[in-house]
């Protein structure tokens, strides 16, 4: 008999994940204040995975019976919805009572940036259609913009959940062979 189901151990499992990526997606929302910030999403989006397996390794090792290639798959996408929620009720609470301008404050930054950059007459139709949306105040609100990254953070991890479960359920395979005697 199971100790617990796979929905609790990733609800768990969440707890970790969600911190990891509330501190990506601080280094996000806090570049508008520290601009140096968004040079560590890309390492933290590279060690997300090596989280995620830790995460997914510890639920097949507490209960063998989820040591399957559907029951890992399903552990990881629960892991990572938990996770998002939590990052994203995290990143909700900033953008809604700290930085509510959040969006147009980024997109500013980022058109001063390119603007300034020596390459910025190759990008002058851009420039132009970033200050059209400016001005015709068509950009997300910040939590449109965080739902939008919820969801797409939860299809990544899907995707990543497949493929880490299905490399957890082949090397946890090992093969037997019968020698006759």
């Amino acid at each position: 008999m199971q100790k617990k189901s796979i929905y609790k151990y990733a609800s768990e499992a969440g707890l970790p994940a969600g911190l990891y990526l509330t501190l990506m997606s601080a280094c996000m929302l806090l570049s508008i204040k520290v601009p140096a910030l968004p040079v560590l999403i890309l390492p933290l989006g590279i060690g997300f995975p090596i989280l995620l397996w830790s995460l997914m390794k510890k639920i097949s090792r507490e209960e063998p019976a989820y040591n399957k290639f559907s029951s890992l798959w399903l552990g990881g996408i629960y892991t990572v919805i938990f996770g998002t929620m939590i990052c994203m009720f995290l990143s909700a609470l900033y953008i809604v009572l700290v930085e509510p301008s959040f969006v147009h404050l980024y997109v500013n930054n980022a058109l001063i940036a390119v603007e300034s950059s020596p390459l910025a007459g190759e990008y002058e139709a851009s420039i132009e259609m970033m200050r059209k949306a400016i001005d015709a105040h068509v950009l997300p609100s910040g939590l449109e913009f965080l739902t939008t990254l919820a969801w797409f953070t939860c299809f990544c991890g899907s995707i990543l959940s497949l493929f880490l479960a299905l490399l957890m359920s082949r090397s946890g395979k090992k093969v037997t062979r019968e020698f006759p005697a």
